[in-house]
């Protein structure tokens, strides 16, 4: 639900961050996610909790993460790829860091404490932030609010980056939600822990990935390192997930998809800006979200509507998930093309 909230929401706080500024919205984004955290603290239902880390969440999310991805673009050109992606990483290693604490103080300390005293450690880490976050454009750069930017929708390339999201995200989810479910059913008696520990080895590869990868941008251009990157992820699926039984093949599918799987998330904004400018990035950056929403929403869920409908035929769903990702790759081809014909430009 909170991905869904921020996804639905980014297009209009993108745009509102471009015209008004960042740092107020950032600012109101943590107020709304101390109160999720806060509240969460005093949840005793489940429906509780679709208010709090749903509801509440998911526009903290919308108000704080299209605004802070895009914000490296204003101050780095060269290096405007690797920032990006550093930014990006920081959420991966965060979230993976805040489950562990998490996951120990819960143990320790129960629910409300454990909420408590992580909404005063978020409080401490957003005070620093707003110190020392600012935006470079000055305020007379500021472009008015255009809603529908019928620009964009008459472009071909846009559609083209679009689908290509589209499709990517389709593919993206299925093996983060089933690798644990493949490790048991492929190495029966495998305990929670094994089972479990290919996905975890996953995310810190995503983080690794999604640094790495804006290195590499930085000299062959956020296009190409989106295709190729993408591409690695279908292909993984296809060549390695469609044929790997034992743990240790388990293992390094894990890590290969991993490093490859999100870097498309912080490339995103770098191929805005490349192929439209920083000016509108933010705006841009949340109406390029809307293209997640299906993916999201649908892609892990029939991921498991095919298993469960081939019997149990895992190539089926490794060649569903691979597929998408390769289709997506092939509809970015018009973008690139059209914007530097060359082969080998970097782009």
């Amino acid at each position: 639900m909170s991905g869904m909230v921020m996804t639905l929401a980014s297009f209009i706080t993108g745009k509102i961050g471009d015209r008004f500024g960042f740092k107020p919205l950032l600012a109101l984004g943590a107020v709304f996610w101390l109160a999720g955290m806060l509240g969460s603290a005093f949840c005793t239902e489940l429906w509780q909790f679709f208010i709090t880390q749903g509801l509440l969440q998911g526009i903290a999310n919308a108000l704080i993460f299209p605004l802070v991805v895009s914000l490296p673009a204003q101050w780095f050109l060269k290096y405007r790829a690797f920032a990006i992606g550093v930014v990006v990483a920081g959420c991966s290693f965060g979230g993976a860091l805040a489950t562990l604490i998490m996951y120990k103080m819960f143990a320790a300390l129960g629910l409300k404490k454990t909420f408590a005293i992580y909404a005063a450690m978020n409080a401490i880490c957003f005070i620093v932030a707003l110190v020392l976050i600012k935006e470079r454009r000055p305020s007379s750069r500021r472009p008015k609010i255009i809603w529908i930017d019928i620009t964009f929708f008459k472009d071909p390339v846009f559609w083209s980056l679009g689908l290509c999201i589209l499709f990517t995200v389709f593919g993206y989810l299925t093996p983060i939600f089933l690798l644990p479910t493949y490790v048991i059913d492929v190495i029966p008696g495998t305990s929670d822990f094994l089972s479990a520990l290919p996905l975890m080895l996953l995310n810190f590869g995503a983080a690794a990935g999604r640094t790495s990868v804006g290195f590499i941008a930085d000299r062959i251009g956020p296009v190409n390192a989106l295709l190729i990157s993408v591409s690695m992820s279908g292909l993984a699926q296809l060549l390695i997930w469609n044929f790997v039984k034992n743990y240790s093949g388990i293992i390094a599918f894990g890590v290969i998809y991993g490093f490859f799987c999100g870097c498309f998330i912080s490339l995103t904004p770098a191929v805005c800006a490349q192929l439209y400018g920083s000016d509108r990035l933010a705006g841009l950056s949340g109406l390029t979200l809307f293209f997640n929403l299906p993916g999201n929403a649908a892609g892990a869920p029939l991921g498991g509507a095919i298993l469960s409908g081939t019997g149990g035929n895992w190539h089926a769903v490794a060649c569903y998930s691979g597929g998408m990702q390769v289709l997506g790759v092939l509809l970015m081809l018009y973008a690139r093309f059209k914007k530097e014909p060359k082969l080998l430009a970097v782009y």
